[in-house]
């Protein structure tokens, strides 16, 4: 078995309140676990309008798949408008 657990420290742009940052961050979270089937979820800076950290663990069999996994999230976090990776941590067992 495989696993990785990534954090991401996201900036948000163009949001003006945190009922819109929340809307925005549960929206994102329910594409990326519906899409990929993993556990996803709000981690850190709750209380910030331009900041976001999500967390995300992944669980495979193959070596392959939990990397192309990761890869193919970071990609779609990346050509996400109105926001911004800052901060990419990977932990993989």
């Amino acid at each position: 078995m495989h696993v990785a657990v990534v954090s991401f420290k996201l900036r948000l742009f163009g949001v003006s309140s945190l009922k819109e940052k929340r809307s925005l961050i549960k929206k994102l979270i329910n594409e990326l676990r519906s899409k990929y089937n993993i556990s996803i979820s709000e981690v850190g800076m709750c209380d910030s309008k331009g900041w976001a950290e999500i967390g995300i663990a992944v669980v495979n069999s193959a070596k392959e798949v939990v990397d192309n996994t990761v890869e193919q999230i970071s990609n779609a976090l990346e050509s996400t408008y109105g926001l911004e990776i800052v901060e990419f941590e990977r932990e993989g067992w």
